[in-house]
């Protein structure tokens, strides 16, 4: 193998025996839903493993980086051989996963690479994704991973929610994922593991209401909350709906946007979270689908790192002028620094196009984040983003924060900070349950 960067392909070859005294069936490449990984130097991302593209490879930015991917189907998976980028040896774990990474089972453990290539024999069993995992000394860099496998089998699940633990055997979904299996669950956090968060309506329970007061609901009731509304499950029960409307309650009397948006939180899931910003890693992952915008201002944000005052990063989605709300082309972005660094996630969008969002925190206050779109296949990386300016502790935020307003909300209150921005009339939205709403199915602290 030469040494140039070349694409880390990753193919699996089956010879399928279907059953005793069956003929065995030429080798075949076994296609993958997608992949991942907490950590990606440049543009040299997780996907670019199963692109196909000899010209690309995935790389990890830092040491002790994991990467994931998902087989289309469940595999009977005997033995593989790694083939690492040039003649540097690592050391490395592999798991399997039969539930889509619910759980996984350490199949080589701490084994110490001999450079260029690996081959390691795997006693036969069922698999739907495969995890390699980097100990705290390597920075991987893989050339090629091949799988082979004696042939398909029912032997997996479908279950998990989580891609990116790693714990040999973790579960970083809420235990009652079986019931959306069943299509029984009840509550979002039957679906999403909500353990370390907590939950911003746009919606004030007070009495009488208080538009500068948005709810908030924590730990242990979050357990078994809903609202009909604004935080519910989707008809599938595989997904949480989060809905916020341009003329809610707020946080603050100094905030014109409402929000249904969750709030990292730590513990027994009622204290904020607060880790450094510059000296620890931390990584979310999101998968996600934007179903509807507001129609005069249709922006949202989906996803952030904030401080104690500042927006240090934010992914938005920007649409179109004239917008119908759930069935344009808009633009994501990747936005640092109370906007002082703007990076182009995705130029074509279309509202209803399942997404992957990586956010992950290294070291030095770097930033970085992976994104693609599951419809369309485009994929694209921001590279290191330093975050600057930073005041106290950080913490993550996912949902829908609407970036749209009513001057007066639906309590008949004028929402003053929206008033103030002197927008041009026909940015205003002149109904104040005009909405914007994103459907989440899968969401990983690391």
């Amino acid at each position: 193998m030469n040494t140039k960067l070349s694409k880390l392909s990753f193919t699996i070859g089956i010879s399928a025996a279907m059953i005793a005294g069956a003929s065995v069936a030429s080798p075949t490449i076994v296609s993958f839903n997608d992949a991942t990984a907490t950590s990606t130097s440049g543009s040299f991302v997780a996907d670019n493993v199963i692109d196909k593209n000899k010209n690309t490879h995935w790389e990890a930015d830092a040491r002790g980086a994991t990467w994931i991917a998902k087989f289309s189907s469940c595999q009977r998976v005997d033995d593989l051989v790694l083939n690492w980028y040039g003649t540097n040896k690592y050391t490395y774990s592999v798991q399997l996963s039969k539930d889509n990474g619910a759980t996984w089972t350490t199949v080589v453990s701490n084994t110490s690479g001999k450079g260029n290539k690996d081959a390691q024999n795997v006693t036969d069993q069922a698999a739907n994704a495969i995890k390699i995992v980097g100990d705290s000394d390597s920075r991987l860099r893989i050339d090629e991973l091949k799988v082979n496998s004696l042939g398909s089998t029912n032997g997996c699940t479908s279950s998990g929610t989580s891609n990116s633990s790693d714990d040999e055997s973790s579960d970083t979904s809420n235990p009652s994922n079986d019931q959306v299996l069943d299509g029984n669950a009840q509550y979002p956090a039957d679906v999403l593991d909500l353990s370390k968060w907590k939950i911003t309506l746009p919606i004030s329970l007070n009495s009488p209401p208080n538009s500068n007061k948005a709810t908030e609901i924590k730990q242990p009731q979050l357990k078994t909350y809903s609202n009909s509304e604004y935080f519910r499950l989707n008809a599938a029960k595989n997904g949480v709906l989060l809905k916020a409307i341009a003329g809610g309650a707020r946080t603050s009397k100094n905030t014109a946007y409402a929000r249904s948006e969750l709030r990292e939180m730590q513990g027994d899931g009622t204290e904020s979270a607060a880790w450094s910003c510059t000296n620890t890693d931390h990584a979310m992952y999101l998968e996600q689908t934007l179903l509807h915008t507001t129609r005069n201002k249709p922006e949202a944000t989906i996803g952030q790192i904030h401080d104690s005052k500042n927006d240090l990063v934010m992914v938005k989605y920007f649409g179109p002028s004239f917008a119908n709300g759930s069935t344009d082309i808009g633009k994501l972005e990747a936005r640092f620094n109370n906007d002082d660094v703007t990076k182009l996630l995705d130029s074509t969008y279309k509202i209803g196009d399942p997404m992957t969002i990586d956010i992950a925190v290294t070291s030095g206050g770097n930033v970085t984040v992976n994104y693609k779109n599951l419809r369309s296949g485009v994929t694209s990386s921001t590279g290191r983003v330093k975050m600057t300016g930073i005041i106290g502790s950080c913490y993550f935020k996912a949902g829908m924060y609407i970036q749209a307003c009513s001057k007066t909300d639906i309590y008949g209150k004028t929402n003053t900070v929206c008033a103030n921005k002197n927008l041009s009339a026909n940015k205003y939205e002149t109904d104040p349950y005009a909405y914007a709403e994103l459907e989440v199915r899968k969401i990983t602290l690391r």
